[in-house]
């Protein structure tokens, strides 16, 4: 195999042709943001086994930069609907909440509680893939659903707005303030100015970080929310982390009984990596990693994104007993390279979305509708058997809320105390290291030790 010549953009969208120097500039920043990653996987090993960085290897690589020979493709597939949503409230109130907004400080008050940031809306669509709902407001039928799996680096880019990297250090590129109006106005209203898209005021998280400076790119604008959808735009959802999520699943690690981490709940937990009770990122670290165990380098197919796979319609039915092909079309990327997909009914047919029935169920909500979609990434193997790379003690650990425990909270760091109000979520593996950790901060009594999962 050769050397990848260039990053092209996700499912090879062609925005970027014509704007002298974009493409370049994208394949520019998706190298640097690999090169961050890899410098990152390196430091970690390094001291994880106390040795010199010049002695290490990791093995996730940029494309670009490196070719390994003969590459495996692995699609790793979850679904859409999210699964933080239906654990904590079950699947009716979680259809409910999934067509509504929410404020960035409901993702995460400790980050994002400030006067400029706490009240930008975001959907809380966590599994890479995002919709939004419009329906008539006099019989409140739904009349169409928009779908979007578009990082929202892409547009950011398209409008010229530097993007940090994993390692803050910022990609410029051209953008083309036209070109980001039409494509606005294509998708979701002819109404769209385009200063509605961009930041009338610099934006802060709490620890006084720039989420986006006055005049950037705003991804929380109203035709990306209140208003419509263009792109992903929940905190967890961008191709950044995507490729960070990728790398750090590349380490392996250790239980108290020198055994490999495999589960992929225990993994995610061990690791700190990604939000455990999602669907993709244990699914994407257990399925990356498990590449990593058999001595492989690893990296993502080009063109680097997260995609809709493909909309399952077996068990639709629509009230003309007509096939419903014509009701689901892609309007971006391509078959298994989905980046945009919209569900609404031909006007001569007579009925609206409302009325067609997924398993004998009228679709009263997007989620309905996402439940049928699966969405995935491509993983790339090379060179099987090359590395012995060592395994890594747990970084972490999970907890949850003894008094409802379907939710597993965010990793931990392996030492510290137990949050306030929570208890362990421990797994066999963790017993032999469980009696060095701090105990409880309260009097909430541990969970068994032997639970598995809660």
């Amino acid at each position: 195999m050769a050397l990848l010549q260039k990053f092209d953009p996700p499912a090879f969208l062609s925005d970027f042709n014509g704007i002298p120097g974009q493409l370049e500039a994208w394949h520019n920043a998706v190298s640097a943001w690999f090169d961050a990653v890899v410098k990152i996987e390196l430091n970690k090993i390094a001291q994880g086994v106390d040795q010199p960085i010049s002695e290490t290897r990791t093995q996730y690589y940029n494309p670009s930069r490196f070719d390994p020979g003969t590459l495996i493709e692995q699609s790793i597939p979850w679904n859409a609907f999210p699964k933080e949503l239906l654990r904590r409230f079950g699947r009716a109130e979680a259809l409910k909440q999934a067509d509504s907004l929410w404020h960035l400080r409901d993702y995460n008050k400790a980050v994002f509680d400030t006067p400029t940031a706490g009240d930008l809306p975001y959907r809380p669509h966590n599994e890479y893939c995002e919709w939004h709902v419009r329906r008539d407001p006099d019989t409140q039928n739904i009349v169409h659903i928009a779908f979007t799996s578009e990082p929202p680096e892409y547009w950011q880019a398209l409008a010229g707005t530097p993007i940090p990297g994993p390692d803050n250090v910022p990609a410029s590129f051209p953008g083309d303030k036209k070109l980001l109006l039409k494509r606005y106005r294509e998708l979701v209203s002819q109404q769209v100015e385009l200063a509605d898209l961009f930041a009338t005021k610099d934006v802060f998280d709490r620890q006084g970080n720039k989420l986006m400076a006055q005049g950037d790119y705003n991804p929380y604008n109203k035709w990306n929310t209140t208003h419509g959808i263009v792109h992903l735009c929940a905190p967890p959802n961008s191709l950044t982390a995507e490729i960070q999520l990728a790398g750090d699943a590349t380490v392996l690690y250790k239980n108290s009984a020198q055994a490999q981490v495999v589960d992929p709940d225990a993994l995610i937990c061990c690791a700190m990596y990604g939000g455990p009770d999602r669907t993709s990122d244990p699914t994407i670290g257990a399925a990356v990693n498990a590449l990593a165990r058999i001595g492989a380098f690893v990296t993502l197919r080009n063109p680097v994104g997260l995609y809709m796979d493909h909309i399952d319609l077996g068990g639709w039915a629509a009230p003309d007993g007509g096939a419903l092909d014509d009701c689901v079309r892609v309007v971006r990327g391509a078959n298994n390279l989905i980046e945009r997909l919209e569900v609404s009914v031909p006007k001569e047919r007579g009925f609206t979305v409302s009325d067609i029935t997924i398993g004998g169920e009228r679709i009263q909500y997007g989620g309905q509708v996402a439940e049928c979609i699966t969405v995935h990434l491509v993983g790339v193997a090379a060179a099987p058997g090359t590395f012995k790379n060592p395994s890594l003690s747990c970084n972490g650990r999970c907890c949850v809320d003894p008094n409802d425990a379907r939710t597993l909270n965010r990793a931990v760091p392996w030492k510290d105390p137990t949050p306030p109000g929570k208890v362990d979520a421990l797994q066999d593996w963790d017993v032999q290291d469980s009696l060095s950790r701090p105990r409880h901060t309260d009097d909430a009594a541990p969970l068994p030790l032997r639970s598995r999962r809660i």
